[in-house]
């Protein structure tokens, strides 16, 4: 119930030349009464034989014909009706256009401020008690109550219009922030889900698929069944990916970044790498720090850089005989490379999207940090670097 005094209260704190224009239906429909009120008035005043005086004739004709500026400058139109009712104040006689300038209340109400609402409410109450206190006025003190009751209930009226419209407007507000939120959360679900699945495919399926290729050349047993088993597993690991991304996808699992599963140790994941490459016959050898600790969001991203870059050597990178993994520690960063001696314009033929380094390095520079991927002299180099707070 406080709702309504604190609107008016915070109209009062609105410029006073500010106003709420009519929609475009609105100003139709008021074009449209003004210019059939003209027309009628024009009739009776033309088929009466009741003489009119010029000062009522203008009084009344003039008032209609303010009311169209209401459909493009609500202001305006306000404070030419303010002037005419001081007018009437002065010149008296016109009681039949003041019914006509109390109605108006409620519609400058409804559009113009409220301080120019009171100005022209104050002039009106000038008018209709000048009109009741003029000798030569037909306008008894009855009348002047009734038409001041009419124009605090025309005002109400357009109070309570204005501060429905001002709902209206901060609930279409807020259902635009809500789409807004719900098409960005949306977005970074279809995003978190895209990265996953990014991950199955680009590094499991490359192991399945470059495995495979080693079945259809080789008739050498061993080296068979070590292809056989490395497909065995990562068809494995692929599936159980793929159901918990299934998962993320019904709701059973969150996507929160914080909430994703925790990614596996650095140590865990080099030593799943060093064991993938050395399975395609690449040596790798590792440079880290002992007990690093890195928050779970870090670590998730360098896990991921290593897992990416391991498998675009296996599908980019052919002829490489050894990948460097170095991690350093220095001045609250960490810093990552990934190096191969792969010789130039040699691949295993797999095709690339550049999707998975697109997404990493958005997600380094998320992190505060910075992912620099290219082809130097001696081959190919990823270097990341997060600071230690990311």
């Amino acid at each position: 119930m406080a709702t309504a005094p604190l609107t008016i209260l915070a109209r009062f704190r609105a410029p006073f030349w500010s106003f709420r224009p009519l929609n475009t239906l609105v100003r139709r429909l008021l074009l449209v009464t003004v210019a059939g009120i003209l027309i009628v008035d024009s009739l009776l005043r033309a088929t009466s034989d009741t003489e009119i005086s010029l000062v009522r004739a203008i009084f009344g004709t003039s008032i209609i014909i303010v009311v169209a500026l209401f459909a493009w400058r609500p202001p305006a139109a306000a404070i030419a009706l303010t002037a005419f009712a001081l007018i009437g104040t002065v010149t008296a006689g016109a009681s039949d256009a003041l019914l006509s300038a109390a109605v108006l209340v409620g519609l400058v109400g409804t559009t113009c401020s409220a301080a120019l609402t009171f100005v022209y409410l104050g002039a009106v109450f000038a008018w209709t008690a000048s009109e009741v206190v003029s000798p030569d006025a037909s306008l008894q003190l009855a009348g002047g109550f009734v038409i001041a009751i009419l124009a605090l209930v025309s005002l109400l009226i357009g109070f309570t219009v204005r501060q429905l419209q001002d709902r209206s407007l901060r609930l279409a507000e807020q259902l635009a922030a809500s789409e807004r939120e719900v098409a960005e959360q949306l977005r970074h679900e279809r995003d978190l889900i895209a990265d996953e699945l990014h991950d199955i495919v680009a590094h499991e399926i490359t192991i399945v698929a470059l495995h495979a290729a080693v079945l259809e050349r080789t008739q050498d047993p061993q080296t068979r069944a070590q292809s056989q088993t490395a497909i065995r597993e990562a068809a494995v690991q692929a599936l159980t990916d793929i159901r918990r991304v299934l998962g993320m996808v019904r709701g059973e699992e969150n996507l929160s970044p914080e909430r994703v599963p925790s990614a596996d140790s650095l140590e865990g994941a080099i030593e799943a790498v060093s064991k993938e490459l050395g399975a395609a016959g690449i040596a790798v050898t590792v440079e880290m720090p002992p007990e690093l600790r890195l928050p779970n969001a870090s670590l998730l991203a360098l896990v991921r850089v290593i897992r990416e870059s391991a498998t675009n050597v296996l599908k980019h990178a052919t002829g490489t005989r050894h990948v460097r993994i170095a991690l350093t520690v220095a001045h609250d960063w960490v810093h990552l490379t990934f190096s191969d001696d792969s010789p130039p314009a040699q691949t295993a033929g797999l095709p690339s999207s550049g999707y998975g380094i697109m997404r990493l390095r958005e997600r380094f520079r998320l992190f505060g940090g910075t992912l620099d991927a290219r082809r130097q002299s001696t081959g190919w180099v990823v270097k990341a670097s997060l600071p230690l707070a990311a």
